[in-house]
């Protein structure tokens, strides 16, 4: 008989995502989304467009992504595990999986390291945030 031992990024990741879609976008400030959008097209641009009705990349546009389903963009690549996740995509599930792609939905097909500094990682939610 095996025992589940959750990693330690599982608990935070799970209520993370239980929390309000805005309830970290709230802190926002507007220099604060301004170096989002920076460190998006600086980490994230060559995979995915932010643009409203931007297009399909390697990734999913995340032009409004806060309180929608993870696997939903029509015409994205997502693996199964992307497929499965069922809680809506909140500001602080957004900043645990670009932390940690793969240690936040193991089997991801998101081939990033992570973005380690907590500061980009808000000012990228913030900048997500914004685009509504």
């Amino acid at each position: 008989m095996s025992t589940f031992i959750p990693s330690k990024f599982a608990i935070p990741f799970l209520l993370a995502t239980l929390a309000s879609p805005l309830a970290l976008a709230e802190e926002c400030a507007v220099p604060q989304a301004q170096q989002g959008e920076q460190v998006f097209a600086r980490d994230c641009a060559a995979c995915h467009s932010a643009q409203k009705n931007g297009p399909t990349m390697m990734g999913p546009n995340l032009h409004a992504v806060l309180g929608r389903a993870p696997g939903t963009v029509p015409g994205a690549n997502y693996s199964q595990a992307m497929k499965s996740r069922q809680a809506a995509w909140t500001a602080q599930g957004i900043s645990a999986f670009i932390e940690q792609p793969q240690a936040a939905v193991p089997g991801t097909y998101m081939p990033y390291a992570g973005l380690h500094d907590a500061a980009e990682r808000q000012a990228v939610t913030c900048f997500l945030a914004s685009l509504k």
